[in-house]
């Protein structure tokens, strides 16, 4: 064999090496000429962008590329062939491309040129990194709501919160959160949210107004399963809610249970203007963040149960002031207890320190005990009421005994410049009626304390 036969033997191999490696990168490969006509593609082109080699060779790259970037493409092919600058980087630059099902797909693209029989082509080896940024979108979203959840002072604060750095990290339009009503057992709205670019104010409303049960609607399956539920096209579906999704040109949509122990306490679900495929690594994501809420949910539901049986006790309490005419606890009859409970203002200040009076002067009790445990925070009300008992007390010659100071609560009092020389401190209720019976002991000889 001569030495071109040889040459043209290698030739052949090294074709056929690169025909083999262009057949198995993962990377598409697509060469154009100078008028951006597709001539050569590779497998990886067609399974990026979901057409076939057919469809490919001899249209134009701009196939490929959303309709704003089409116009950039060709100014600048122009301008790199008339004067050899480069309108953007050549290598690793990162641009949207558009797939043939009409989805944005984000790629990263590194471009070469060269010259066949006096003729330019360029080269573009394109990589899909949906799934990159697929990822570095979810971690975003679930930093996010982490530090929505931490900063928050309640649920309610964060509700919102949390709906809008989820989807305006993942790129979702509308956001609805539910909650269990457990008295009519169904899911019911309790924070919404859209983006600017959204029109979906109908399909918010109707959400509002609905109740789901189990297994009705995306809300109500989830809640029945308790497990996370996407759904590609809602507008195709047959969901209670499909016609007014439709009209709002919402189409994907996923949703996952906010969840407690195993027990679902709401449903958070998000659409989309785009249909969208089923994204498991974003379900199984959001079904952790659902149980991070959930522990926050488990927070508020406490703290308003908390609100409500203090509302309750002040109500009772000013029933109380309003009908009898002592409220005091007699513990013996020399000494009577006020338990405060709950936000004291001026109406119930004045109450209070008028049934102390009256209480005493009915009791003629040497000592009455105010116990403050129960206040949360006193202010200046309270601490203006709590020395006007103690000067009053005096004059029907009793000594008021203040008890359940906390730490936070001696602050306020110094805080407020209090002084309370007229009153007798104790830390606890105990202690308070300690010091009750060593008064009665130092200044009461020959009476009774029973």
């Amino acid at each position: 064999m001569g030495v071109k036969d040889r040459e043209l033997e290698e030739l052949r191999e090294a074709e056929a090496r690169g025909r083999a490696v262009m057949e198995t990168v993962a990377d598409a490969v697509v060469t154009v000429d100078v008028e951006s006509v597709i001539r050569s593609v590779n497998p990886a082109a067609e399974r990026i962008f979901g057409y076939g080699a057919g469809e490919l060779l001899g249209a134009s790259l701009s196939m490929l590329m959303p309709d704003y970037l089409r116009h950039l493409h060709e100014a600048g092919m122009r301008r790199y062939i008339e004067t050899g600058v480069k309108h953007i980087s050549w290598a690793g630059v990162e641009l949207p491309a558009l797939h043939r099902d009409g989805r944005e797909i984000p790629v990263e693209v590194s471009f070469g040129e060269f010259a066949l029989n006096g003729r330019r082509y360029f080269t573009g080896v394109i990589r899909d990194i949906s799934r990159r940024k697929g990822n570095e979108r979810r971690l975003a979203a679930q930093y996010e709501v982490t530090r929505v959840l931490a900063e928050a002072g309640s649920f309610r604060e964060a509700a919102p919160a949390v709906l809008r750095a989820v989807g305006e990290a993942l790129g979702w339009a509308v956001g609805v959160m539910w909650r269990v009503d457990a008295e009519s057992d169904t899911l019911r709205v309790i924070e919404s949210w859209q983006s600017p670019e959204a029109d979906a104010a109908e399909f918010e409303r109707i959400s509002r107004r609905t109740a789901f049960r189990r297994g009705e609607g995306l809300p109500g399956l989830v809640w029945q399963s308790g497990e996370p539920r996407w759904v590609e096209d809602m507008a195709a579906g047959d969901l209670p809610r499909t016609p007014s999704a439709a009209r709002a040109g919402l189409h994907g949509a996923f949703a996952f249970p906010v969840r407690l122990r195993g027990r679902v306490l709401g449903v958070i679900e998000f659409f989309s203007r785009e249909v969208r495929p089923p994204d498991e690594p974003l379900l199984r994501m959001m079904d952790h963040v659902g149980s991070q809420i959930g522990q926050v949910f488990e927070r508020q539901r406490a703290q308003d149960e908390r609100e409500r049986l203090q509302e309750e006790i002040i109500r009772l309490q000013d029933e109380q002031l309003a009908v009898l005419s002592t409220p005091l606890i007699p513990l013996t009859r020399q000494v009577v207890l006020m338990p405060l409970v709950g936000a004291v203002d001026l109406k119930r200040a004045g109450r209070l320190l008028d049934a102390l009076l009256r209480g005493l002067e009915q009791t003629r009790a040497r000592v009455a005990i105010i116990d403050i445990t129960g206040v949360e925070v006193v202010d200046a009300n309270v601490a203006d009421t709590l020395v006007r008992a103690a000067r009053s007390a005096r004059l029907l010659g009793a000594h008021v005994v203040l008890t359940g100071i906390r730490a936070g609560v001696s602050r306020s009092l110094v805080g407020l410049g209090v002084e309370l020389e007229a009153v007798h401190t104790r830390k606890t209720l105990q202690d308070g009626i300690a010091c009750a019976f060593e008064f009665l002991r130092a200044g009461g000889a020959g009476e009774s304390a029973d």
